[in-house]
């Protein structure tokens, strides 16, 4: 596979290096097709995540926002392989698809999984090289440390989040009033129609959050609203709301918004029933 040249020399001789050194008979490549999700990983993804997935990189402090850490929590695999082939709007994260096939993107995102969401460092994971992609929520032969014992499955990264999940503390919220609030507060940044075009978005980097592109929708269920618009987004304008607004206040936000962006077919149930 052709290695992209946007990588100093040096890491180019330490990936090899590390190819070199997985030890013999071990696995180097994830299938049939040759594909070593380890070395992808350290040729496009390292420069920015860190060899240890943890977005501790010397590019750090030069990207607004941070480079995602990956150790911080598991995300959905289908949002994953979106951003890896598409890239990121309003961060530094490019889309690769034009340099790496579906099945490359699909185990660069494995490897992420499997290395970095499971509570292992990469160098407890797997030796440098060695591919280290398995099926979800298996484990691969030697995984007891040849106690013999069955090992429980490491959690990994859903394929997509539970849209039905509710609003934490039993909170159910009102659309109609969150879409009072939204349009008079939120609408500024992320538009009235939720695309992130909003009158001030121009003058904002990185920009705001386009509820309506499918990395949004895969990622946003009621719980995960709640907790963006409470909180807010370190290394952005999006201030923390909880600071301002009642727990009840924030959930009906986040009800307009889950209705009227993210999951528009709810609405259309709830007003079918």
């Amino acid at each position: 596979m052709r290695i992209s040249k946007l990588f100093p020399p040096t890491r180019l001789i330490l990936a090899a290096v590390a190819a070199a050194s997985a030890p013999i008979g071990a696995a180097v490549a994830d299938d049939e097709a040759g594909i070593n999700a380890a070395l992808l990983y350290h040729n496009y993804c390292s420069v920015c995540h860190g060899d240890r997935g943890d977005g501790n990189s010397r590019a750090k402090n030069s990207l607004v926002p941070p480079p995602r850490d990956f150790t911080a929590g598991p995300l959905p695999r289908d949002y994953m392989i979106a951003v890896v082939a598409d890239g990121k709007p309003g961060t530094a994260m490019v889309g690769w698809k034009t340099q790496l096939g579906d099945k490359e993107v699909a185990a660069v995102v494995d490897y992420v999984i499997d290395t970095f969401m499971t509570g292992k460092s990469a160098f407890e994971a797997k030796p440098p090289g060695v591919s280290g992609t398995r099926a979800h929520g298996g484990r691969e032969k030697g995984d007891d440390g040849g106690r013999g014992g069955a090992v429980a499955a490491a959690p990994v990264a859903p394929a997509s989040l539970d849209m039905s999940l509710p609003f934490p503390d039993g909170l159910v919220g009102d659309a109609t009033a969150g879409k009072a609030f939204y349009m008079g507060n939120c609408a500024t940044c992320h538009g009235e129609k939720g695309d992130g075009k909003g009158p001030r978005a121009y003058f904002i980097n990185p920009v705001p959050r386009d509820f309506l592109l499918d990395g949004s929708r895969l990622v946003y269920n009621r719980p995960a609203l709640y907790r963006a618009i409470s909180k807010g987004s370190l290394g952005t304008e999006m201030p923390a709301w909880e600071k301002v607004l009642t727990a009840q206040q924030i959930a009906d936000v986040g009800e307009f918004v889950f209705r009227q962006f993210i999951h528009p077919e709810a609405d259309t149930a709830s007003n079918a029933e």
